[in-house]
């Protein structure tokens, strides 16, 4: 009842531009040896969930080498010198418990979600596997293809996979954002055991990761618990490859012949990183070009012309500028270029005329609503506060959103369309039928 009071306050508070931002409440505690430690606190239900956060991803890799953050990432579930290979799962599905993993462009995380009696054990496998990993060469090699599997089933013979990857890297060669995060099919090809333990060992360091606790839990029963376990690890120096930078200048459009029944084009653009003040007016001036409903693309050439199938717009927000990726389908190849121009020209009528009051308002407090709603459930809201501490070490980077967010302006959303995209420094990919 509290949090639908606090919830129902919040949105009023927003709703007349008097922004009171709430503030998640957590114990933040840091390790001799740089480990940081989140904890939140809720009782609602008997569950915890254990995270380990590191601040590694495909944009850390080295030239050569790509998709070495992924395949590690499979490789944490092939055992320890203490636990087999399959234990760690047996341990965590005997209690009840559920756990996983994901690999990102600039982040790397493991999770367990265990009845809250087993904080201590989820606690121990998560330090075990940070600096006791077991690489064993047959397994090793034998999980290698089940990632090239993996490769060839979700991007190669995928026919928007495929053409985006081709597109992004393109568009970015010779930076971080040149492949995927499942990297090359050669790198992959080339990958060995002894680069992987090499790649383990600099990265998975107490000084390079976030353990994160949130739910049933006493917060400095908790801290107790992850100094135990991880408190003797040594900090490692960690060395990261140099960054390299591309601007796009001017157009270019790539042809991208897959086999497919539509037309789909594909349009890059440059953005910040993502705790630029500018990310919320970019997201708001896709959604208000492209996302909803109502946008100005779908209104215009889905409605009234029929002349696209559907379209939309995101953003890739990381620790380095990321892009924003546009998207619309089509009937057939030749009208791509129809569709295109009619979705500039709908952008330039943004930019020179600015957005109604009603498409603001509209747009600001769907973004508010999400971020509030998602307070609810501090579980899954602890992961943003985290993320952020990780990418940007500023945990309440989304309270200076949400006031970002409620001051935006017709203004913003014209300057940001100017800046990042009526310029027109992007790479365009027409994925077309094959034949």
């Amino acid at each position: 009842m509290k949090r639908l009071l606090l919830t129902v306050f919040v949105l009023l508070t927003l709703t007349l531009l008097a922004i009171e931002v709430p503030t998640v409440q957590y114990v933040y505690h840091r390790l001799p040896n740089g480990l940081q430690i989140y904890v939140f606190e809720d009782h609602t239900v008997p569950l915890v969930k254990v995270q380990v956060w590191y601040k590694v991803g495909s944009i850390d890799e080295e030239e050569g080498r790509t998709g070495s953050a992924h395949l590690l990432e499979h490789e944490m579930f092939n055992g320890t010198e203490a636990l087999e290979k399959g234990e760690i799962d047996e341990l965590i599905t005997s209690v009840g418990g559920q756990l996983n993993a994901g690999t990102y462009y600039d982040y790397t995380v493991y999770y367990e979600i265990v009845p809250s009696a087993k904080l201590e054990l989820a606690l121990a496998i998560e330090a075990d596997r940070m600096r006791n990993l077991k690489i064993d060469p047959i397994d090793f090699y034998r999980e290698l293809e089940v990632v090239k599997q993996e490769r060839r089933q979700r991007i190669e013979n995928n026919y928007i996979q495929s053409g985006w990857e081709e597109l992004q890297s393109a568009a970015f060669a010779g930076t971080p954002l040149g492949h995927f995060v499942i990297g090359w099919m050669e790198d992959l090809n080339n990958m060995t055991h002894d680069y992987i333990r090499s790649f383990y060992e600099m990265f998975y360091a107490p000084n390079n990761a976030i353990v994160a606790i949130s739910g049933d839990v006493d917060p400095q029963e908790a801290i107790a618990l992850v100094e135990k376990y991880f408190g003797d690890y040594e900090p490692m120096e960690i060395k990261r490859p140099i960054y390299a930078r591309t601007k796009f200048e001017g157009e270019k459009v790539l042809r991208l012949p897959r086999i497919t029944r539509y037309a789909l084009m594909l349009q890059l653009y440059q953005i910040p990183r993502g705790d630029h003040e500018d990310l919320p007016a970019i997201e708001a001036l896709l959604d208000i070009w492209l996302n909803s409903e109502s946008s100005r693309v779908v209104n215009e050439l889905y409605y009234k012309r029929g002349m696209i199938l559907g379209c939309g717009g995101f953003t890739t927000a990381l620790r380095i500028p990321g892009y924003a990726l546009v998207y619309a389908f089509g009937y057939k190849e030749d009208d791509l270029d129809q569709i295109k121009a009619a979705m500039d020209e709908e952008l330039r009528k943004i930019a020179e005329e600015g957005v109604s009051e009603e498409e603001l308002e509209k747009v600001k407090k769907a973004r508010l609503k999400e971020i509030i709603f998602g307070l609810k459930d501090i579980r899954e809201f602890s992961d943003v506060i985290v993320l952020s501490a990780l990418r940007y070490d500023d945990p309440y980077l989304y309270k200076k959103q949400i006031e970002t967010i409620s001051r935006l302006t017709s203004e913003d959303i014209q300057r940001v369309a100017r800046q990042y995209f009526l310029c027109k420094d992007r790479y365009v990919g027409y994925i077309v039928p094959k034949n």
